[in-house]
């Protein structure tokens, strides 16, 4: 028979080995609470950096869209000065002796008007030559011994651009 002795001993050693076990457990529970909380950070992580660029993109995507939109304004604003321009220089083709005060105080205005456009970079076209659909809206086909086919015989209204962009394309009479 085992003496008290042993008998205390062995539980002893049972109840550390009975310790020992629930340490590794605690431990293993330990490491993988861990390992989620740090999958959790760098999911976070991921999505905080996922917010900041969306934010960041959305604030580029706005400030584009409000400068092409200026632009747009600009571009109408100036397209409907320009019949304001056609007015001018038709009053200006009307010069009599008669009328030589009234069309030197439409000149002043035509030329100030002209100086406002130069200032927001609109251009009249500079080739009236061969038609072109990107520049030039074909109103009438005539017949012209001097023009062969497809070149502009008469510039019914002047084209005009902002920088590379058409704002309104010249009306043009085409050769046949």
């Amino acid at each position: 028979m085992k003496s008290n002795h042993q008998n205390d001993a062995e539980n002893q050693d049972k109840q550390e080995e009975v310790l020992d076990q629930e340490q590794s457990l605690d431990t293993t529970e330990s490491i993988n609470e861990l390992e989620l909380c740090q999958e959790q950070v760098n999911y976070w992580k991921d999505q905080a950096a996922r917010s900041f660029a969306d934010f960041d993109n959305y604030k580029k995507r706005m400030d584009r869209e409000q400068i092409q939109w200026m632009q747009n304004a600009q571009t109408m604003v100036l397209k409907d000065l320009l019949s304001v321009v056609d007015n001018f220089e038709r009053a200006l083709s009307q010069k009599t002796d008669s009328t030589a005060d009234i069309y030197a105080g439409i000149e002043m205005i035509y030329k100030s008007v002209l100086k406002l456009l130069q200032k927001y970079s609109v251009k009249e076209f500079a080739d009236y030559n061969e038609f072109d659909p990107e520049k030039h809206e074909a109103l009438m086909h005539a017949d012209s011994a001097d023009h062969k086919t497809g070149q502009i015989v008469e510039v019914l209204e002047k084209g005009y651009m902002i920088k590379e962009k058409v704002v309104r394309p010249a009306k043009v009479t085409v050769a046949k």
